[in-house]
């Protein structure tokens, strides 16, 4: 794949540097990434929720993009080990209205092939 075009990144969190990562990969030469302050301190997700990366989505391509996260980030590794490890969450429903949302989310989770 060539790219021609200069492109700009927005956002320097766990998504960001993925995707200029791959594009770089891709072979994009002249890629920035802009984040609006001081890493950790921009309010972002990324800053305060890290080790815990969200998958499942309404949306299939969000989905896919967060698997893929996931699965560059646990190929990475330093001299001590990897540099990723992958927590679990937990979600509980209450009531029967939220268990029905968490059995919808499951769905297309489970088709989205997560």
């Amino acid at each position: 794949m060539r790219f021609r075009e200069k492109i700009v990144v927005i956002g320097a969190g766990i998504v960001g540097c993925v995707i200029s990562e791959h594009l770089t990969k891709l072979g994009a030469t002249d890629v920035t990434v802009i984040e609006k302050g001081p890493l950790f301190e921009t309010g972002g997700s990324s800053s305060h929720a890290p080790g815990l990366m969200f998958q499942t989505n309404g949306s299939r391509s969000m989905t896919k993009l967060a698997m893929r996260s996931v699965e560059k980030y646990k190929s990475l590794t330093h001299d001590e080990g990897p540099c990723y490890f992958e927590t679990g969450s937990i979600e509980v429903a209450y009531t029967p209205e939220r268990l029905r949302e968490l059995k919808r989310k499951m769905g297309f989770a489970a088709s989205y092939g997560l």
